[in-house]
């Protein structure tokens, strides 16, 4: 598959391993930078996986979080904005521990994901929504039920940027984003997945026609997926080109810069680590992208 002609912005990119899977699958962040590489993916949102190892509790999820912190000062434009990731079942040693690795790691909030982070985007986040609303940050959530639910954080936390993991997932998801966050200027969506290939063909301009465009972003959801089906939908779909550069890397640069207000993305591609030949680093276990 060739790689995508415009430069992309990742907003939904994993680093580590799910072991809560029937067979486990993870990158650590060279195999990542290898896929970006060879995708036209010139900087990312970094995130945990879900789903990782917790036989030590929080002090697994503090590791996980270092990681992504790691990566962030390693490599600062490819990866200016770093979440962590959060655990409800931690209670307060959870918030503790997201207050921890934003001011001594510069993370800027923190993905959790339904069911694997323990959650059901209820009542059970406040206490974490309020330590990254303090801090002006960022939140990824994947859906869980209606997104009513995040409409509702949205309206509670306007000092938090959202982002929806998987709003292109299908035309049902579509339908329940634009009913209840079409009008929210804190909520952007990503569009890592395409629906199922028995589904009617996604098409982006349907999305982008009920929503803001401006708010409107590419995410790859990393590993699990071989995400430039998904480039290849945006690069193919009936969207200007001008459109097409802002779902693929302007909307994304605007928001980053609500928090790194000098970044710029670079115009070079991600240069490839050695040792990850491409046969090997697009293996996936994702059936929607396979």
């Amino acid at each position: 598959m060739q790689a995508a002609l415009h430069p992309y912005i990742d907003v939904h990119a994993h680093i580590g391993q799910t072991v809560s899977r029937s067979r486990p699958i993870g990158q650590d962040l060279a195999r990542y930078m290898a896929r970006m590489a060879t995708s036209s993916v010139h900087a990312a949102i970094i995130s945990p996986t879900a789903g990782g190892p917790q036989s030590r509790g929080v002090l697994d999820t503090k590791a996980q979080n270092l990681e992504i912190a790691e990566a962030c000062k390693a490599f600062p434009d490819r990866f200016p904005v770093g979440l962590g990731i959060v655990e409800v079942r931690h209670q307060r040693a959870g918030v503790d521990e997201l207050e921890r690795s934003i001011r001594e790691d510069g993370l800027l909030g923190f993905m959790c994901h339904p069911i694997l982070s323990g959650h059901a985007l209820e009542e059970e986040l406040n206490p974490f929504l309020e330590v990254v609303h303090a801090h002006g940050g960022l939140c990824l959530l994947h859906l869980s039920g209606t997104s009513a639910k995040i409409a509702a954080y949205a309206k509670r936390y306007p000092d938090i940027a959202f982002i929806i993991g998987h709003a292109s997932m299908s035309r049902e998801v579509e339908q329940d984003i634009v009913e209840h966050c079409g009008s929210a200027d804190n909520i952007w969506l990503d569009l890592a997945q395409k629906p199922d290939p028995e589904e009617d063909l996604w098409t982006l301009h349907e999305l982008v026609s009920r929503v803001s465009l401006s708010r409107v972003m590419f995410g790859s959801d990393a590993p699990y997926y071989d995400y430039r089906r998904v480039q290849h939908l945006i690069e193919n779909s009936s969207l200007s080109e001008s459109e097409v550069v802002q779902v693929a890397s302007g909307n994304a640069t605007i928001l980053i810069r609500k928090f790194k207000p000098h970044w710029e993305l670079p115009m070079a591609a991600v240069e490839a680590p050695t040792g990850h030949p491409d046969n090997d680093i697009w293996i996936t276990n994702g059936r929607r992208l396979t």
